[in-house]
């Protein structure tokens, strides 16, 4: 079982270290619409998908594939657009494509989006913020089954403007999110109900729009605190020398999965070796990612070219060191999340593991390949 490391990265020390970067990253992108992925190029063969690689791009290990041949070749995901915190749904998509999958994504900026598309039938599998997908759950009663979650806590910090100088200054003010029931939404509630000083009913959360929108309605003035990706941030503080970072909410919230991994339950029944490949790929896109800083950072640059590769390394490595990949499929944060979600009134219940959690083709990597 993997040990996890410490969860503290102090934004401020960090922002000194980069030295002047630019900010041309843009935040996060509007919209939806299909596509055939085909920006993710690997170095590992379509023989050898589940193969963690060096920098160099040489394979080292094989991890063992599970399951007959794929029932088909084409398989849709839900997933938002490129940014940095997503980027391992990019090495996932890539090791599909080696495996001879060919990949149709669905881009959506926000959980709500993406769990509504999957259950419209814009897809077969979606990655998505957890509270939407609880919720739909919860009023759909059980239409899709989670069976993976990415990365073990959230990486958002909270962007204030430069009168904002303690948690205390918050008392009275905006704090933008992206809409309710994103996870820019629950986290930030969980982030003020766990800090020592201050509430949710402290501040005001008003509707903004993406990381993004956020940035550009703080520097404009019209909200004076957003949470933010850390990358985002990061470029943000050095962009406009006036916006820093206040709290990073991983300090408040102990675990709380950035993303599951939920499917349609149908296509699930009818595509079982599909799912266990897809799954196989995305554990296999953790932990290269986990191994392999350089290739991790070398998709970065090829998906966000815009992104300094300071910041890139800087986020990475808080990424690794705080234990944030799901190396083991991230079935051991799925609990903890829902119940944080629970204790602030974000969703009525939990309803049985058995009616939307299906495990099996986690457990069944792990039977294969071993923890980490």
């Amino acid at each position: 079982m993997r040990v996890m490391g410490s969860r503290i990265w102090n934004f401020r020390v960090v922002v000194l270290l980069l030295g002047l970067l630019l900010f041309s990253c843009g935040g996060d992108q509007g919209g939806a619409g299909s596509s055939t992925t085909d920006a993710t190029t690997g170095t590992t063969s379509a023989e050898t998908t589940a193969a963690e690689t060096t920098a160099a791009g040489e394979t080292t290990t094989t991890a063992e594939e599970g399951g007959g041949e794929p029932e088909q070749t084409t398989l849709q995901i839900v997933v938002a657009p490129p940014e940095f915190d997503s980027l391992v749904d990019a090495l996932w998509i890539r090791n599909l494509e080696e495996a001879g999958i060919t990949v149709e994504t669905v881009d959506f900026e926000f959980g709500p989006d993406t769990i509504r598309a999957l259950a419209s039938g814009a897809g077969a599998i979606a990655s998505t913020s957890p509270t939407p997908a609880m919720r739909f759950i919860q009023e759909s009663g059980s239409a899709v089954k989670v069976i993976a979650a990415e990365l073990l806590n959230t990486d958002y910090i909270l962007l204030v403007t430069e009168d904002i100088q303690s948690a205390e200054d918050l008392r009275g003010m905006k704090i933008g999110i992206s809409e309710p029931g994103d996870i820019s939404d629950s986290t930030t509630r969980l982030m003020l109900e766990g800090h020592p000083d201050l509430d949710i009913s402290d501040v005001e959360i008003v509707q903004i729009g993406g990381t993004g929108a956020r940035i550009a309605a703080l520097t404009a003035g019209e909200i004076q605190g957003g949470p933010v990706h850390a990358a985002d941030g990061l470029a943000a503080v050095e962009a406009t020398g006036t916006l820093h970072p206040l709290l990073n909410y991983w300090e408040f919230i102990p675990i709380y999965a950035q993303r599951y991994i939920v499917a349609d339950p149908t296509w699930l029944t009818e595509n079982p070796n599909l799912a266990q490949l897809a799954i196989d790929t995305l554990i296999d896109a953790q932990r290269q990612a986990q191994e392999d800083k350089e290739g991790f950072v070398a998709l970065g640059q090829e998906l966000l070219p815009d992104m300094s590769v300071e910041i890139m390394e800087s986020t990475y490595d808080f990424f690794r060191d705080g234990g944030f990949f799901a190396v083991n499929g991230g079935l051991e944060a799925i609990g903890p999340t829902n119940e944080a979600d629970l204790s602030i009134g974000l969703i009525d219940e939990i309803p049985p593991e058995s009616d939307w959690l299906d495990p099996s083709f986690v457990e069944d990597y792990l039977a294969r390949n071993g923890e980490q």
